[in-house]
């Protein structure tokens, strides 16, 4: 074995060594091995019909509507980009396009605040920054608030570019482990975390990360659950980090509520197209109902830190466009100095952004993202979009129940559907297969292989029957327990929102192949993973 080489000089061991490797990048080489030479589909006769099923990455299957694509082309025409630039190619202003700015304020106010009730408080955009991705935002916010050694508190399974940026930054983790089936944080071990502090912890906590919907589990947190979690960290000066970036994906109703733990969300909204609230935070008095005074001189600046992507919603990650709404400190502030002169006050976010990325990537999309917040024709788009996705969970819970028959003769080579003994037909949800968890791009598997490790049950998924996914393990800490039954280390990650539900279809075959060959081959189907 060759050993890689490295260069006679240190390297920032926070990065080289305690930062996990990339997990996609990880899914990908499982799937360029397949088939392998154990694979019971390896056959030429049989490969044709069994080709790889890429459930691991969360990215859009869709392009953007061409009228999307139309109007940046529009908005980058010379005579559309605003003075005093002269082009699109310059820099744009460091905190992002007035116009999205202003657009995401709207959007915001529109969508998590109830008319009529007043305008205290509402969100402007003196508030909100564009940012090159959402994983830019999280990287801001996290050096905006912590020093090295500070912590901030993570529930996992978590997603693990949070993990990886904030190990980057030797920021410390407080972990809140939640369980199945729905995956909630436990709020009771938030407060318990923020009451031991530097005590236990040994570290300052300095505030509390949840994402909903969630990546990897999909759970939609409930909007009193998230409001309960709000008020906790308010009583403790410390922000609630709420990553939204899947927030457009979130409907009225529950996806399969006899079935799958899904969502949350606020089932009276009002807003178009079964768009559901996700939360009441930004609300000009969002009190719980039972508890009088609970949410009194309530200001969401003081202890709320949303973050949002534009990736995911308007199918265009490759342009990296997202961003965070916080309190204007930490942008900036103007007053007057002494003199009465007008003096800027650049807070710690401003500063990070100017190192982190100077400006947010090209203007001309920046301003038809802003068009497209708020075009009719885009939003309906968006709905149709999130059904689909909803469309395609549902087809991936009802498919676990569908039967399959045997595929192996008794030594596992691949047996032709013809001579297959129907009346033996076993479903995945009868081999232990089961969807746990679902919202917005993913569902949360289930296997059946409790002695075995999830990073090698989605190996063998990848190199033995073609389906790529990705395991819980790798949302988890380094070392972690990843075979009891309570750990999500024990689930895989799987992600509809690259594939057809035509291809869905194909998912309960390859599942019940795999149970199927580990009955035939015994524990660990024969095989022997590097």
């Amino acid at each position: 074995m060759s050993v890689p080489s490295a260069p006679e000089y240190y390297l920032n061991p926070n990065l080289h060594i305690n930062t996990i490797d990339p997990p996609v990048q990880i899914g990908a080489k499982w799937a360029r091995a397949y088939p392998s030479s154990a694979s019971p589909l390896a056959a030429a006769d049989v490969l044709p019909h069994f080709g790889l099923l890429n459930l691991a990455q969360g990215v859009p299957d869709l392009p953007p509507t061409p009228e999307f694509l139309q109007r940046i082309q529009f908005e980058a025409l010379p005579e559309n980009v605003p003075l005093p630039a002269r082009h699109t190619h310059g820099y744009g202003p460091v905190f992002g396009d007035p116009s999205l700015r202003q657009a995401v304020a709207r959007d915001i106010n529109r969508v998590y605040r109830t008319p009529g009730k007043g305008n205290r408080n509402e969100v402007t955009q003196d508030d909100v920054a564009i940012t090159a991705g959402c994983n830019l935002a999280f990287a801001t916010i996290a050096t905006s608030l912590c020093a090295p050694g500070d912590a901030l508190v993570v529930c996992d399974p978590w997603y693990f570019n949070h993990q990886m940026t904030l190990t980057a930054f030797g920021i410390q983790i407080a972990a809140v482990h939640t369980k199945p089936p729905n995956y909630f944080p436990d709020l009771v071990k938030i407060r318990a975390l923020l009451t031991i502090d530097n005590r236990a912890f040994k570290t300052v906590i300095k505030g509390v990360v949840l994402v909903t919907p969630n990546n990897p589990t999909g759970a939609i947190y409930p909007p009193d659950l998230i409001r309960d979690i709000a008020v906790v960290c308010r009583d403790f000066k410390v922000p609630l980090i709420l990553d939204e970036t899947y927030r457009d994906f979130v409907l009225t109703g529950n996806d399969l509520d006899d079935e799958a733990q899904t969502s949350g969300s606020d089932s009276t909204s009002s807003l178009p197209y079964n768009f559901a609230r996700p939360h009441n935070l930004f609300e000009e008095d969002p009190r719980h109902p039972l508890i009088p005074n609970s949410y009194a001189n309530w200001d969401w600046r003081h202890g709320l830190i949303q973050l949002f992507s534009f990736s995911k919603s308007y199918a265009i990650p490759g342009h990296r466009l997202g961003g965070f709404v916080a309190h204007p400190a930490l942008l900036e502030q103007r007053i007057k100095d002494d003199s009465g002169a007008d003096k800027v006050i650049f807070g710690p976010a401003a500063k990070a952004l100017d190192n982190f990325q100077v400006a947010p990537p090209r203007t001309d999309t920046q301003r038809a993202v802003a068009w497209a917040i708020e075009d009719p024709q885009q939003l309906r788009w968006r709905s149709h979009v999130a059904t689909e996705l909803r469309n395609r969970r549902r087809a991936l819970v009802h498919g676990l129940s569908k039967p399959v028959a045997p595929f192996l003769n008794q030594d596992a080579s691949s047996l032709a559907n013809s001579t297959a003994d129907t009346s033996l037909a076993k479903s995945p949800k009868d081999w232990g297969w089961h969807v746990e968890s679902t919202g917005a791009y993913y569902a949360f598997l289930r296997h059946p292989f409790t002695s075995i490790p999830s990073d090698k049950v989605a190996q063998a998924l990848a190199e033995l029957v073609g389906v790529v996914t990705l395991p819980g393990s790798f949302f988890m800490p380094v070392g972690a327990d990843a075979t009891s039954p309570d750990s999500p280390g024990s689930r895989l990650r799987v992600s509809v929102a690259n594939v057809t539900t035509e291809s869905l279809a194909k998912l309960p075959e390859r599942l019940a192949i795999l149970s199927e060959l580990w009955h035939k081959k015994g524990a660990g189907w024969g095989v022997t993973f590097k």
